[in-house]
C-alpha cells in the first residue's frame, strides 16, 4: 500500500465536490448501478441477473468452463466467484463436478441454465439495443474502447504495486 503525506487540513467544500465529480470509480459506479438496473429490468423474465448473465455465458461457451477461466475472464476474486456460483448451483443454473486430483471439477450449465441463457440472451438483446440508441455508432466504440484500455493499464499498474 502506499504511504501519503499526513494531511495539514482536510479537504474543503470545493475539493470534495471535485473529487466526487472527477472519481474515475465514482462515476464509473454511478453509472454501472443504472446500467445493471437497466439490463435486470429485461433479465428478469430470465430468472437471471445483469451480474449472473456473463458468468452464464461464459460457461456456456467455454470448452472447459473451470474456476480459473471464471475468475480471469470475469476478473474476480475465487471467494466472490465461488459465492456467485453457488447461487447459481443453489436455483439449479450450473453443476460444479468434482474435483479430480488438484484439478478443480469443470462447472457446465443445466438444462435450466440453458434455458436461462436462451431466454436471456433474447432479452439482452432488447436491453442492448434501447441503450444504443442512446449513442451514435462512435460514442459506443469510443466508450467500450476507453473502458478496455483503463482496464488493461489499471491491471498494469494496479498489479505492478
Amino acid at each position: 500500500m502506499k504511504k501519503h503525506a499526513p494531511l495539514t487540513k482536510p479537504p474543503d467544500r470545493d475539493e470534495c465536490l471535485a473529487m466526487a465529480r472527477q472519481c474515475l470509480s465514482h462515476n464509473l459506479r454511478r453509472t454501472e448501478r443504472l446500467i445493471t438496473r437497466h439490463y435486470d429490468s429485461y433479465l428478469a423474465d430470465a430468472g437471471v441477473t445483469a451480474v449472473q448473465l456473463p458468468m452464464l455465458a461464459i460457461i456456456g461457451s467455454a470448452e472447459e468452463p473451470t474456476f480459473r477461466l471464471l475468475t480471469k475472464e470475469l476478473e474476480l476474486d475465487r471467494s466472490t466467484l465461488s459465492r456467485n456460483l453457488a447461487l447459481l448451483q443453489r436455483i439449479g443454473l450450473v453443476d460444479i463436478g468434482a474435483p479430480s486430483g488438484p484439478k478443480p471439477g469443470l462447472i457446465k450449465l443445466t438444462r435450466k441454465g440453458k434455458n436461462a441463457l436462451r431466454i436471456a440472451h433474447d432479452q439482452w438483446k432488447h436491453a442492448h439495443r434501447e441503450l444504443l440508441a442512446l449513442l451514435d455508432h462512435d460514442s459506443y466504440a469510443s466508450g467500450l474502447s476507453f473502458l478496455k484500455k483503463l482496464r488493461g493499464n489499471a491491471r498494469t499498474t494496479i498489479g505492478a504495486r
